[in-house]
């Protein structure tokens, strides 16, 4: 598995756009689906971390709405950048498991065969 060249990235539009938000949302979602159905400390830990990051954007984001400061302009930026930069490690880690996953799938099948044939001797 190849892990794309990544883009450079422009700072988003502040308050966020609708696709934007979500998009964040719908993360956020997928995490807590991910999350209940883990039980891999590892993953736990990482899938935590950057849920409560992304979390953070979308408050942030409704405290920029209401408030429209250059403060919490900055707090939103800071955060987006911070946390698509562990999204990015995230998907990496991911990836490395999943290519291991995969590995480990021709493992088992290979196996499978031996067994297979062995017991039909």
């Amino acid at each position: 598995m190849t892990t794309p060249t990544p883009l450079p990235i422009a700072p988003p539009a502040i308050p966020l756009t609708p696709e934007l938000r979500a998009a964040y949302q719908d993360l956020y979602n997928q995490y807590e689906t991910a999350i209940e159905s883990t039980t891999d400390g590892g993953a736990l830990a990482a899938l935590n971390a950057s849920q409560t990051d992304v979390d953070n954007i979308l408050t942030k984001d409704a405290m920029y709405r209401l408030n429209a400061n250059t403060a919490l302009f900055d707090a939103l930026l800071q955060q987006i950048e911070s946390t698509n930069d562990g999204l990015k490690a995230l998907q990496a880690q991911i990836e490395a498991i999943a290519s291991g996953v995969s590995t480990f799938g021709g493992i088992v099948s290979a196996i499978d065969k031996i067994l297979t044939l062995v017991s039909a001797a």
